[in-house]
């Protein structure tokens, strides 16, 4: 992984292009410690910068990379799992490379060779700006599941990019205006849906999209090039089909291997990290990594036990974190700088990413596992209900949204002092996104909306982000393109199980994992922050939600905001009595959403 920048202004001075890339390079220099460059366009209004954390080609894969005609110049951030064949099928076409197994130039000759077609046969994880200096066209594109971030701002004759969303926040160019809708699914979700982001001006460029930019007329275009498309296959049993999936799986595994640099994994007592270290652990002697909480028992928040069985079955080097409630909080500043926006979700990634790139350069994880294979039965509910027939909103948005996300539209109403702003509904957003899919089936569609929304707009973001701010390559061999692809053709009934929620790729990999691990219970990489933990409610009061200052802010409904942390401080919840249809009650989370949300803030805006 690196930083890319990049910066078009149609009415630059020539010191104009230099001095902005070199300033929003500095903000993500963190994405890149081993080297930088930089290119400016003959016409002065153009330029690219980048910096790098080398992982292939240590000494030749340096960037900005030019052809060798000097026609084209491109700039990435990421890894081409398949470069290597990308490579020989380019090498059979009589091109010539001169680095020794650079990724990026397999990346430079895709393009130029393919154009944009060139970008579906690209497997890893990237976001690329690639210059054609003849046409004064920039193309920008990102992978299928948003591995790689990429932000960028388009107004006044101006175009900004960046790997991360402070280079262009810091750069001068943005309002640094909250994006009030944004942040009112921020309360709903935890996280920040793209193509939006928190600050008004500034976008996401989407997963599975590219983006053309037309230098010579200021002309932006933005095209998908990744559908999710269910194509049942009802021909294969289910010992077929968990045959196809452990080939599939072997093959990603091995290929998110590559690497010129060491190499470590993850390690928790789940399938999705254990399945991993199984096919790597024949080959080679694995460096595997465990995090739990000082004073808890074997549970959610202490899977060392079951780790322990794992690394010893595989005969792993193992590393145990075991971390105090001081320690977990210490970095949380540096934490919600590094994340870019406002994130509710849990934090334990970022302990395991700091100790284990201290000696390691990449790192393997089961991100997307849980995805692949039904999401522990997010469907469930709705399928009992018939959702598949009548496809209601109000069903969906009482049984499904309401009880699985957190603030509901009508408590955000007596949050926010937004009253004179029309707020679409973040339960209306979800449902939409729901059913932009080709399958009436509920478990396709959540399939289909946990792939393309929070997994790109969460745990990609939060994993890209955690682990480049502590110089750690992480990867995701789950989402591999021949593994997902295949998934998309499991019948969804053979899928999923109503009985046993992730029982396919149980069966998967039975054979291949210690039998006492193999029904381990899932609890999910959880955190103390959405525990019933002793808050500091002085600070959060009196410092963080300070009167004045929320005053100030006009964003919260300050009588409202202090009795719901009033009700935390004696009670430990919020119950909403006033809701008509269904009284919930919102627990810790929803607290820490808030406390995460000021923080962000008060880096970010307030100072």
């Amino acid at each position: 992984m690196c930083g890319i920048v990049g910066y078009y202004n149609g009415n630059s001075s020539p010191d104009d292009i230099n001095i902005l890339i070199d300033k929003m390079n500095k903000y993500q220099e963190h994405r890149g410690p081993n080297s930088s460059g930089k290119f400016i366009s003959s016409q002065k209004n153009f330029g690219l910068k980048m910096c790098r954390l080398s992982i292939l080609d240590l000494e030749l894969g340096i960037q900005p990379m030019h052809s060798m005609d000097e026609r084209y110049v491109i700039i990435f951030n990421g890894t081409i799992l398949n470069s290597p064949e990308l490579r020989n099928q380019l090498e059979n076409k009589n091109i010539k490379f001169f680095t020794k197994n650079s990724d990026t130039e397999v990346l430079l000759n895709i393009l130029i060779h393919y154009g944009t077609e060139g970008i579906n046969y690209l497997n890893g994880s990237f976001a690329f700006a690639f210059f054609d200096k003849k046409k004064q066209k920039l193309i920008c594109g990102r992978d299928r599941f948003g591995l790689a971030p990429f932000y960028y701002l388009h107004k006044d004759n101006k175009f900004l990019f960046a790997s991360e969303l402070k280079s262009i926040l810091k750069s001068g160019h943005s309002n640094k205006r909250l994006n009030r809708q944004s942040f009112y699914h921020y309360l709903s979700l935890l996280w920040c849906p793209g193509p939006e982001t928190i600050i008004e001006d500034i976008k996401k460029l989407q997963p599975g999209h590219f983006l053309v930019l037309d230098l010579i007329n200021n002309d932006l275009k933005i095209q998908k090039w990744f559908h999710i498309k269910f194509a049942t296959d009802n021909s294969k049993n289910l010992n077929e089909w968990k045959e196809s999936i452990l080939f599939a799986l072997k093959k990603s595994v091995k290929r998110s291997t590559l690497s010129d640099v060491p190499l470590a994994c993850g390690l928790s007592g789940g399938l999705d990290s254990q399945s991993i270290i199984a096919i790597l652990s024949g080959e080679k002697k694995l460096n595997t990594f465990s995090m739990g909480f000082e004073g808890y028992n074997e549970g959610p928040l202490n899977e060392l036990n079951e780790s322990r069985i794992a690394a010893n079955y595989f005969k792993t080097n193992h590393n145990e974190i075991l971390i105090n409630q001081d320690d977990y909080f210490k970095d949380l500043d540096r934490m919600v700088y590094h994340l870019d926006e406002p994130y509710g979700g849990g934090l334990p990634l970022w302990h395991v990413f700091k100790e284990a790139g201290k000696k390691f350069g990449v790192i393997l994880t089961g991100l997307g596992g849980d995805e692949l294979f039904g999401n522990f039965g997010r469907w469930t509910l709705l399928e009992k209900t018939y959702f598949n027939l009548t496809n209601n909103y109000y069903q969906f948005k009482t049984l499904f949204f309401d009880r699985k996300f957190f603030f509901k539209d009508s408590l955000k109403k007596k949050l926010l002092l937004d009253k004179n702003i029309y707020f679409e509904d973040t339960s209306q957003f979800i449902f939409e996104r729901l059913n932009n899919v080709n399958s009436r089936n509920i478990r396709d569609k959540i399939f289909n909306l946990d792939l393309t929304n929070q997994l790109p707009d969460e745990y990609c973001n939060m994993t890209n982000k955690f682990s480049m701010a502590n110089q750690i390559e992480a990867r995701a061999p789950f989402l591999d393109n021949d593994l997902t692809d295949l998934m998309q053709t499991v019948p969804y009934n053979i899928r999923t199980n109503k009985k046993d929620f992730k029982y396919l790729l149980r069966e998967t990999v039975r054979e291949i994992l210690p039998k006492e691990n193999l029904y381990n219970r899932k609890r999910g990489f959880v955190g103390l922050e959405s525990q019933a933990i002793k808050h500091n409610f002085k600070y959060i009061k009196n410092e963080l939600f300070n009167r004045d200052k929320i005053k100030k802010d006009q964003i919260f409904n300050y009588e409202f905001l202090s009795n719901f942390l009033e009700s935390f401080q004696k009670q430990g919840k919020y119950t909403d009595k006033n809701d008509i249809f269904m009284k919930k009650t919102y627990n810790y989370k929803s607290l820490w959403s808030l406390i995460m949300f000021q923080k962000w803030h008060d880096i970010f805006i307030n100072t």
